[in-house]
């Protein structure tokens, strides 16, 4: 899979320091291929560039755990690693939106929604209900990022 070569003003996937979680963030500064400073696009903090969670570079993987001060150890043969599939926000969004055959409502904080709804977000755009976060707030999943919005709660 060809991935797209990173530069400023483009998005990347990383750790927000502030929301503690991989959401979508914009480049703001590079050091060579490396991304220096991003923002967040959910709470837009600018920050240092951090991995995602359990990646030290970016496009590594997870560091194995050892004991620590071995030396020594018995021939193994390697494990298999298994490789974690990502998919991107969008393309995963595009499937979403075209799979659904719900009719599209508008959103509003005084509107109750159910998992599989699509809604239109006057600035998010189009999106689709993830999941019912208890007792009054929606996870979305929206073209660029997911994002938790208030709802009504239950409909009766």
């Amino acid at each position: 899979m060809n991935t797209p070569a990173l530069s400023v003003g483009k998005d990347t996937v990383c750790y927000c320091t502030r929301c503690k979680m991989d959401l979508g963030h914009m480049i703001m500064s590079m050091v060579g291929p490396v991304p220096a400073r991003v923002m967040c696009r959910t709470c837009k903090s600018e920050h240092n560039f951090k991995p995602k969670r359990g990646v030290k570079e970016p496009g590594g993987v997870a560091p194995s755990r050892g004991s620590p001060g071995s030396t020594t150890r018995t021939a193994r043969a390697p494990r298999e690693v298994k490789e974690e599939k990502t998919v991107p926000v969008e393309l995963e969004w595009m499937r979403q939106m075209n799979a659904s055959t719900a009719a599209m409502k508008e959103y509003g904080a005084d509107q109750a929604f159910i998992a599989g709804d699509r809604i239109k977000h006057p600035v998010f755009g189009e999106g689709i209900i993830q999941k019912l976060v208890f007792p009054n707030k929606v996870e979305v999943l929206f073209k660029m990022d997911i994002k938790t919005l208030i709802h009504a709660g239950k409909s009766a």
